[in-house]
């Protein structure tokens, strides 16, 4: 719960305070981590130290004692010069003490601890020596000697042990205090400084303006991340530039197109209403019907165009032959303008939308008909992992300098295919080039000996994508 808390409250706050927070807390716990393991490691050595220094005077004692025996022992013996940080206690077989140290003379046994010979038994246990008491480490031995045996008991003061480890802690954590305000800093202003390219990028897309998309972002000079993304804004700002091109174009083409049959309607009812012998009611009405069909037959296929441009709706995955569509398009125009259709119907599958793919293959075929002589040949097959449509008709054919620019949206050329290009509307082969685009493939005009135009229509076989 306080995690996620904090988590929200850190998505809240800029990638400089997050990235200096983050810094901080990650050396913070490296600081405690080895500030910790720096003070076991020196409570353990001084402890050792302590222990193996209790040792080595009850030792000392023990060594005595084998030689001579605990008569011969006095005070002076296992005297710590009035040092309360180490005792010595000597005690008979009965456990009675018989040397001790100054500092607890007249004291019973300090330990209830008796080791066999040759053994030593180490235990940590607080005394009170002097009036004051203290931690101490025993160490707690026996030896055999002249009316032995006997107990030594060594013992030396833990308290410089924990007051080193204290020191030790309060110079680490006030250290540590201004070493993380140190890094807290050089952190933010080193992130600022890597951020400032990007705050730069921001300024210069923020003043961009619709009308005016020529600016681009600086590039920084190190080859990194932010100049990777400093190159993909000004990919992204190409291709909007370019867009923005193509739909001016677009609109302007299209309000062009859609305000001649509008202008004929207009001219033909102002005729009408003013001179009425002029223009029958017949003749009026059949203006007004042919046009009003090229003004709907070009809004839907602006409508279609719109469709293929939109890359947010990906097509449909559906299995398509292509050789089926060609069959269904050649008896429509061999019922209805009685040319001479060849057909050569190879299998050719494909996965998309079919009412799309339908209407490329009909506009290709309807610019045959509007060109062709006498006959159209439509052929489908599959090519390596290309599927392919290929339309071709015996009429004047296109130039070779106009063979790409037919594909564009409301072309007119200058010849015997002027204003049949694409469909009566100037869209036809660029609808057939977006549908093309949209599924993965694309549309061009074909080279071939001998006259007439042929377009080519080529997509990704089924096979392959499977």
């Amino acid at each position: 719960m306080a995690k996620n808390a904090v988590n929200r409250r850190l998505s809240r706050t800029g990638v400089r305070t997050r990235a200096t927070v983050v810094a901080v807390v990650v050396l913070a716990l490296a600081l405690a981590t080895a500030g910790i393991l720096l003070v076991v490691l020196l409570n353990w050595s001084l402890s050792t130290a302590t222990t193996d220094s209790a040792r080595s005077s009850g030792k000392q004692v023990a060594n005595q004692i084998a030689r001579e025996g605990a008569k011969e022992l006095s005070e002076s013996d296992v005297a710590s010069t009035g040092d309360a940080a180490a005792v010595i206690q000597v005690l008979d077989r009965d456990g009675i003490p018989t040397a001790s140290d100054p500092s607890i003379s007249g004291r019973g046994p300090i330990t209830t601890a008796r080791p066999a010979t040759g053994h030593e038994i180490v235990e940590t246990m607080r005394l009170t020596v002097n009036g004051t008491e203290q931690l101490y480490r025993l160490v707690t031995s026996e030896v055999a000697g002249p009316g032995g045996p006997y107990t030594i008991i060594s013992a030396r003061s833990l308290e410089y042990v924990s007051a080193a480890s204290v020191r030790l802690t309060l110079f680490l954590g006030t250290a540590a205090l201004p070493l993380l305000a140190i890094a807290a800093l050089a952190v933010h202003r080193a992130v600022g400084s890597a951020l400032r390219p990007v705050e730069e990028m921001r300024r210069t897309v923020a003043d961009l303006s619709t009308r005016d998309l020529a600016s681009r972002v600086p590039l920084p000079a190190p080859h990194d991340e932010i100049r990777r993304l400093a190159t993909t804004l000004n990919g992204m700002l190409d291709r909007l530039g370019s867009a923005q091109q193509a739909q001016r174009r677009f609109v302007a083409d299209a309000s062009h197109e859609l305000r001649s049959p509008l202008s004929t309607i207009t001219t033909a009812l102002e005729v009408s209403e003013h001179h009425p012998d002029a223009m029958p009611r017949a003749e009026l009405v059949g203006v007004v019907s042919r046009e009003t069909a090229r003004l709907r037959e070009l809004v839907d296929d602006l409508l279609v165009l719109a469709r293929t441009d939109d890359t947010t709706e990906s097509p449909g995955r559906t299995e398509v032959d292509l050789d089926d569509l060609a069959r269904i398009e050649a008896g429509r125009v061999h019922s209805a303008n009685g040319l001479l259709v060849e057909l050569d119907a190879a299998p050719a599958k494909v996965r998309g939308t079919p009412a799309q793919l339908q209407r490329a293959i009909r506009n290709l075929v309807d610019n045959a008909r509007d060109h062709a002589r006498e006959r159209i040949r439509i052929s489908t097959g599959t090519a390596g992992d290309l599927a392919t449509v290929e339309v071709a008709d015996d009429g004047p054919g296109v130039a070779e300098a106009d063979r790409v620019r037919v594909f564009e949206r409301f072309v007119r050329l200058d010849d015997s295919r002027q204003r049949q290009v694409g469909g009566s509307t100037g869209l036809g082969l660029a609808i057939v080039a977006g549908i093309a685009t949209r599924h993965g493939g694309r549309a061009y005009y074909a080279h071939r000996d001998g006259p007439g135009a042929c377009f080519r229509l080529e997509l990704p076989a089924a096979d392959r994508e499977e």
